[in-house]
């Protein structure tokens, strides 16, 4: 709060009239010094040379004398000593004789007073806990505004111990390690109401209830939770289980270890009730594992040396990966090789529809790749895999590697022809997927294959015998040879002109080919009726 602008000359006066002798006071009092109204009184407030003295205040204000003899409040800081800088006087009747400054009385600062408002009481109005309007010894004890929840419950005890200023609940500051129960395992997540949640009558409120919280049972665990071992095992429950949980395997002093049948692997992680169903015997058998677990295997390993004892394979630590590894898939009918070794057993021990109750079908029957594989080419081979197998050309360590002698189709593959990949001459049939290779019916000639260069200029009977001039290992050079294979023996100056000289490059049908005959053989033909070359010719 700051001061206000009013001087000790301006706040109360004696004005002399100017009828002789009349005092005239400055305004009426307010209504709580409306007793000290009238000219008699005013040395009972004012020093006849400094104006309104603060110690003749606080000769009536004796409360607030010892509150500033003590260091306590906001009227013993040095800068809110003087009365008259926030109390004004001689306002009438109504006024409420305190000056709070331009910020008025919301902007007023409380922590001040030595008393701040954090959490809900910040915002709170201040006729909420001043009432009626008297600013000055207001209890900061909370069960001077509020009612005590508790019913007297925690007597000695503040309720800043346990609650803050923002909410009632939760109430942060309260430890429940500092009662006489503390809270573990399970019980450290329990909602405060699952053991606190009855309510008892208020008997100096009728019809008013509140939250018993020293009444709660909490002696043993059956005060709070059933025997559901109808008391057959006693009443100390931590003999066997702890808080941590109920359910599963005892933690406490129960050690299954010393049974029978020890747990361990997965056993130890398995609940309780899973092999002691409530209502039923303690004592299950156990002697094999097909006591409590269904046979995948439709005893199939029944027929096996080990009389199909599950340890064979599997053990307690879990049911897969199996030990049954590639040395013992070596000892059957069919050891695994290639990429085989890297299948998973359920990929081809699957439910057969012959045997529908069979998770995981051992014995099989297919020894052939086409048993387990589609065929990739529909048929087409069928007849060489009957004779020879899928292995005539794949191998098992890959499908992709495939080791096929072309030279037995009658067809060899050599020069460039045998860098080209399958794919490059077995293309698959219009319509068909790109997967689907044609391996048979396949045409010979070189032009089912390639484009003719030569636009036809060398077919014979409908069909262009490449190999004439050409090899497999590259177009060029070619095999031609001008004295033996044409009718124009190249000779003299001709036999050192390039080919493109006289042989010279053609469009048909927004098709190039280079022109090889016919060709004029005579010299007109080229080099026109003077028997000369034409003018930019090489002779």
């Amino acid at each position: 709060m700051r001061r206000g602008p009013v001087g000790s000359a301006g706040l109360l006066v004696l004005l002399v009239a100017v009828s002789a002798g009349a005092q005239i006071s400055p305004g009426p009092l307010s209504r709580v010094h409306a007793e000290l109204e009238g000219s008699a009184s005013c040395l009972r407030c004012h020093d006849s040379s400094r104006g309104v003295a603060t110690e003749k205040c606080l000769a009536c204000h004796k409360a607030l004398q010892l509150r500033i003899a003590a260091g306590r409040g906001l009227h013993a800081r040095p800068d809110y000593g003087d009365c008259k800088h926030c109390h004004v006087e001689h306002q009438g009747r109504d006024f409420e004789l305190v000056y709070w400054g331009q910020q008025g009385r919301r902007g007023f600062d409380h922590a001040l007073t030595g008393h701040r408002l954090e959490g809900r009481h910040a915002p709170l109005a201040c006729e909420r806990c001043h009432r009626p309007p008297v600013y000055v010894g207001a209890s900061t004890a909370c069960g001077a505004c509020h009612a005590d929840e508790h019913r007297g419950q925690f007597k000695g005890r503040a309720c800043s111990d346990c609650h803050g200023q923002v909410a009632w609940k939760p109430a942060a500051g309260f430890d429940h390690a500092r009662t006489r129960w503390p809270l573990s395992g399970r019980h450290a997540g329990v909602a405060c109401d699952r053991c606190h949640g009855r309510r008892q009558p208020d008997p100096a409120q009728p019809g008013k209830t509140f939250v018993a919280f020293r009444t709660v049972a909490g002696s043993d665990c059956v005060g709070c939770h059933e025997d559901i071992h109808r008391g057959r095992l006693g009443t100390g429950c931590g003999s066997c289980h702890t808080m941590l949980s109920w359910h599963g395997r005892p933690t406490g002093g129960f050690d299954h270890a010393r049974t029978r049948y020890p747990l361990e692997g997965r056993h130890a992680a398995v609940a309780c009730e899973r092999c002691h169903p409530p209502g039923r015997p303690l004592r299950v058998a156990f002697r094999y594992c097909t006591d409590c677990h269904r046979d995948p295997h439709a005893g199939e390993p029944a027929r096996t040396v080990e009389a199909g004892r599950c340890e064979r394979c599997h053990d307690v630590n879990g049911y897969r990966p199996a030990r049954f590894g590639v040395e013992e898939h070596a000892r059957t009918a069919y050891p695994l090789t290639g990429a085989h070794l890297a299948v998973a057993c359920d990929a081809c021990h699957k439910t057969a529809e012959r045997a529908p109750g069979v998770a995981m079908p051992l014995r099989l029957a297919a020894r052939r790749c086409a048993e387990c594989h589609a065929d990739p080419h529909h048929g087409e081979l069928a007849r060489l895999v009957e004779r020879s197998g899928c292995e005539v050309c794949h191998r098992v360590e890959s499908w992709r590697q495939v080791a096929f002698d072309h030279g037995s189709t009658g067809y060899a593959l050599d020069g460039r022809h045998g860098t080209v990949g399958c794919n490059g001459c077995h293309l698959p049939p219009r319509g068909s997927g790109p997967a689907v290779l044609r391996f048979t019916g396949l045409k010979r000639a070189c032009e089912s294959c390639h484009r003719d260069a030569h636009a036809g200029q060398f077919a014979a009977g409908g069909a262009t015998a490449c190999e004439r001039c050409h090899g497999t290992v590259a177009m060029r050079p070619a095999r031609f040879d001008h004295q033996r294979d044409s009718r124009y023996a190249l000779d003299g100056a001709h036999a050192r002109l390039a080919c493109a000289a006289c042989h010279r490059s053609e469009s048909r049908a927004e098709a190039s080919f280079v022109r090889y005959k016919p060709l004029p053989i005579t010299c007109s033909g080229c080099h026109g009726p003077t028997g000369r070359p034409a003018k930019g010719e090489q002779p």
